[in-house]
């Protein structure tokens, strides 16, 4: 392995949102993006071309001369990977938030995670400086090692184990695709009742990340169900009839909160 404060020559494995946003911090920190490999020849081309390096679609075919090799695929592939990549001594990291860094030690002695706590979409620009990276790796050199690499594309890095990154994992699917499932259902209903202001409610929900940034959110709850306004809640539920399954979410999101701060 190479000394922590160089560059490093790199193979990316994967080819979507994470690869691709990935990959362009790599670039622009000074890292060198050796090849991609992909099983999705389509995005693969698309990337490889972006980044105007060489594309395979074969794990056989992977460039042995990296330094370090990042997987940004989906969860379920992780391990179809470890089964067949061997690269010994060298460095493998996952990019991902609930697969343990363990099963990458079948490839490498060196095995690491690099987990971006962030949603890309390819068309969406990121703030490096402001994404989290949790860290781990595999014995105290490794992680100095992944910890001094993440700390080159971002200033908030945080080593954690496996266990805690799942932990993490999981708030963040509350915090990220449960809200954002909401939205939708926001979206829809309003679209389905033939009113186009779902913009109208942007300010309300910057207004609500505000208040949790100083205080603890069960603090600054508001809302019908946390005052147990029963003539809201029932007018509410009318207007949803409808609507069978945003229903069912008002209703058991409601039960929830009445529960936590009424008994």
């Amino acid at each position: 392995m190479q000394a922590p404060e160089t560059s490093y020559k790199i193979v990316l494995i994967g080819a979507g949102n994470v690869a691709t946003h990935l990959g362009k911090r790599l670039q622009k920190k000074g890292h060198e993006i050796l090849q991609v490999i992909s099983k999705t020849d389509k995005s693969g081309r698309e990337l490889s071309l972006l980044f105007n390096i060489p594309f395979a679609s074969d794990l056989k075919k992977i460039n042995t001369g990296a330094d370090m090799y990042i997987l940004c695929v989906p969860d379920a592939e992780i391990e179809r990977i470890a089964a067949s990549l061997k690269l010994p001594n060298k460095l493998v990291l996952h990019t991902s938030g609930s697969i343990g860094m363990d099963v990458l030690k079948t490839i490498s002695n060196n095995a690491g995670v690099l987990y971006p706590l962030y949603s890309f979409s390819k068309q969406v620009k990121v703030s490096f400086s402001s994404v989290p990276f949790l860290v781990e790796g595999s014995n105290k050199q490794t992680l100095q090692v992944v910890t001094q690499f993440a700390t080159s594309m971002g200033k908030n890095v945080t080593p954690v184990n496996s266990t805690e990154r799942q932990k993490i994992h999981l708030s963040a699917v509350f915090v990220n695709n449960f809200s954002n499932f909401l939205y939708a259902q926001a979206y829809d209903y309003l679209k389905k009742e033939k009113q186009n202001h779902f913009h109208l409610l942007q300010p309300l929900i910057k207004q609500t990340v505000k208040k949790i940034k100083t205080q603890p959110p069960s603090q600054v709850q508001t809302g019908p169900a946390r005052r147990n306004d029963t003539v809201t809640l029932k007018k509410h539920m009318e207007l949803l009839e409808k609507y069978p399954d945003q229903k069912q979410v008002y209703k058991l999101l409601t039960a929830l909160i009445k529960k936590q701060y009424h008994g």
